[in-house]
């Protein structure tokens, strides 16, 4: 299962996904270029999408179905290239519950007052997730010509 940039169709399919996870669905502010799907046959099983302000960006609707946990790594890989693509300097994430898998793939817990005005500007930031929720960053390696 192989992560792939999502199609228009992808989108509809992946709100099971996202609705099972208690997330909202996929908004058309992100380009189809940054949202990466995994499919199982033809069913979506697996969605995560970046939100690019400027140099950073923000990971969003990061979401497996039940049975194919095995499938986020791979997920969070593809997306952690798009953002090498896209020379993005940092990734932020807001998480309620998934603190331990990002901490694995090298994302560091950070206070709130600690995230850059970007982030902060999302209506991800600013709405649809708690003040409860966990806010993590990475750095990424910037690239010397």
């Amino acid at each position: 299962m192989n992560p792939r940039r999502a199609t228009a169709e992808d989108l509809n399919r992946a709100t099971s996904v996202l609705d099972a996870a208690g997330l909202p669905p996929l908004g058309s502010d992100l380009p189809l270029a940054n949202i990466l799907v995994a499919l199982e046959e033809s069913e979506v099983v697996g969605v995560i999408a970046l939100e690019v302000r400027g140099l950073v960006g923000l990971v969003r609707s990061a979401a497996v179905a039940p049975n194919h946990q095995g499938v986020g790594l791979s997920l969070l890989q593809s997306l952690l290239a798009r953002a090498h693509e896209l020379s993005l300097r940092e990734l932020y994430v807001l998480t309620e519950d998934a603190e331990g898998f990002f901490a694995e793939a090298g994302f560091s817990s950070i206070a709130r007052d600690a995230v850059p005005p970007e982030i902060r500007s999302t209506r991800e930031f600013r709405e649809r997730c708690s003040d409860t929720a966990t806010v993590m960053r990475l750095q990424l390696a910037t690239r010397c010509v």
